[in-house]
Formats: C-alpha cells, structure tokens, sequence
C-alpha cells in the first residue's frame, strides 16, 4: 500500500502532464444532466478561494490522495489537475 501511495504522490507532483485516458474513480463520474454555465462559475468560485489561502494554510489541509502537502504541492497539484481537464475537452 505505501508503495502504491508513493507511485500515487509521484505522478501528482512530477513535471510531466498526467497520462490520457487514465480511469475515473467512480466517485467522481456524474451521473446526471449538469448546467455547463453553472458549473463553469462554480469552478471559477472555487478557484478564486483557493487562490487566496496562503501556503501555511493549505499545508493543514490533507490532500484526498496524496495526504499532506506543502503549499506549493497544494498550488502544483491544483494546476496540474485543472490544466488536464482543460486539455481533455480541448480549452
């Protein structure tokens, strides 16, 4: 298992962008009809909270993955993860 969350860490923080067509986790696929507007401004919401918590405060927050981060693992993550799904649908 600790290998398995060190492989997990790994690919999170690493340079390189995150492989295509990985699996979703089933938690995390939507199942029902989603107002793209309404979405979009959420994500722009939770962007803007996130872009103004300081490094000391995102280091107390666990990642649902990669358990503690530092601020700056917090900040790459966050840009790596978003600028995935960007690519994914072609923004």
């Amino acid at each position: 298992m600790v290998n398995c969350l060190a492989g997990t860490l790994k690919v999170i923080l690493e340079q390189r962008d995150f492989k295509r067509n990985l699996p979703t986790s089933p938690s995390f696929v939507v199942k029902r009809q989603v107002n793209f507007d309404e979405a979009k401004n959420l994500l722009l919401t939770h962007i803007s909270k996130f872009s103004v918590l300081s490094n000391n405060e995102l280091s107390k927050r666990k990642h649902p993955i990669g358990g503690n981060f530092s601020g700056e693992e917090w900040a790459w993550s966050q840009y790596k993860h978003l600028d995935h799904h960007l690519k994914q649908f072609g923004v």
